[in-house]
């Protein structure tokens, strides 16, 4: 499976007197391809009513530490420390995460409590806000 980050536009109701506003909104979902990835968007989103699919772009992140109480989600880059014996250096592999939190400090939290029990030594190069409204995992029907 593969993570697919998935931006719709549709009419948004804004106030008591019906008032539409278009707007844009992402969300991450695991997929096995970019057909099933528009499928299954298509199927969560059918309660809106009409809505445009403008993109569906694969994703690749190594890891997600999920907190259902957290409304944001925020995107980390970390680096793997490792030893390069010939040359005597270190060396950094950098991946992608995603992390659930309420603010910048407690994805930063999240985000070590996940790693904890990671044994290889890792720094934390990025983290930032995303746009993505909710993350879709997928289910077996």
């Amino acid at each position: 499976m593969s993570w697919f980050e998935c931006k719709i536009t549709y009419d948004k109701e804004i106030s008591a007197e019906g008032k539409l506003k278009k707007v844009s909104e992402s969300y991450l979902l695991d997929a096995e391809t970019f057909t099933d990835a528009e499928a299954r968007m298509t199927e969560l989103m059918e309660s809106r009513g009409a809505f445009t699919m403008d993109t569906v772009k694969k994703v690749r992140l190594s890891e997600l530490f999920l907190d259902d109480k957290s409304e944001r989600f925020y995107k980390a880059k970390v680096g793997f420390i490792s030893l390069d014996e010939k040359a005597g250096v270190e060396k950094k592999k950098y991946v992608q995460m995603l992390v659930q939190a309420d603010n910048f400090r407690e994805a930063l939290d999240n985000l070590n409590k996940g790693m904890k029990d990671t044994l290889a030594d890792y720094e934390i190069a990025q983290l930032q806000e995303t746009p993505i409204m909710d993350v879709f995992p997928y289910e077996v029907k």
